[in-house]
């Protein structure tokens, strides 16, 4: 592997995950590559080698890290299971938003549709985020089908509104943002 510079060094395996995940935004699955990333860090491939095995280990970790920088994050986030029902979905919408946790959606649908192992790790995600919001929805009052319904209106809109809408301002997305809320929230 050679020596390493001390930028190499100082190289987290995260930044070079988070990189990973912008080249997937931006040319999908196949511009994830080793050279590529080395470059775009300003780093040595040996710096790749430091925190993964391979190719694949980067890709199995950049699944797991997308997991839980931008998912887990909100579902596992203890502040949003308490209180109020609906000032809970309300922040957990609004954190999303806010921090553009949802920016990778479509690039990890794009993967999912040609990796079996990113379909799989997609799918999970999916599950995780229609459970953890179906509970407001039910402590909201719905029934299991209203519920349901509602589940499946937020999980769209979350995954696509910002990619057809890009250039809303933070203000008014998180304006539409309480309006939609209101309206599948309203009995």
């Amino acid at each position: 592997m050679g020596s390493k510079s001390a930028t190499d060094l100082r190289l987290s395996r995260d930044a070079w995950l988070q990189r990973s995940l912008e080249v997937l935004r931006e040319e999908g699955i196949v511009g994830v590559r080793v050279e590529r990333l080395a470059r775009d860090l300003h780093v040595t491939k040996g710096s790749f080698y430091w925190h993964f095995v391979d190719r694949d280990d980067l890709f199995t970790s950049l699944l797991e890290f997308w997991i839980q920088k931008y998912n887990d994050a909100i579902i596992k986030n203890p502040q949003f299971h308490d209180g109020d029902p609906g000032d809970g979905l309300l922040a957990a919408m609004a954190m999303v938003r806010k921090h553009g946790l949802d920016r990778y959606e479509l690039a990890m649908r794009a993967w999912a549709d040609h990796d079996e192992r990113a379909e799989a790790a997609v799918r999970r995600v999916y599950k995780e985020r229609s459970l953890f919001i179906r509970q407001f929805f039910t402590r909201l009052g719905f029934q299991r089908s209203q519920a349901e319904v509602r589940t499946r209106m937020v999980l769209c809109y979350m995954s696509w509104e910002p990619n057809m809408y890009a250039d809303d301002s933070p203000s008014r997305r998180l304006n539409l943002l309480k309006q939609h809320l209101e309206l599948l929230t309203t009995k």
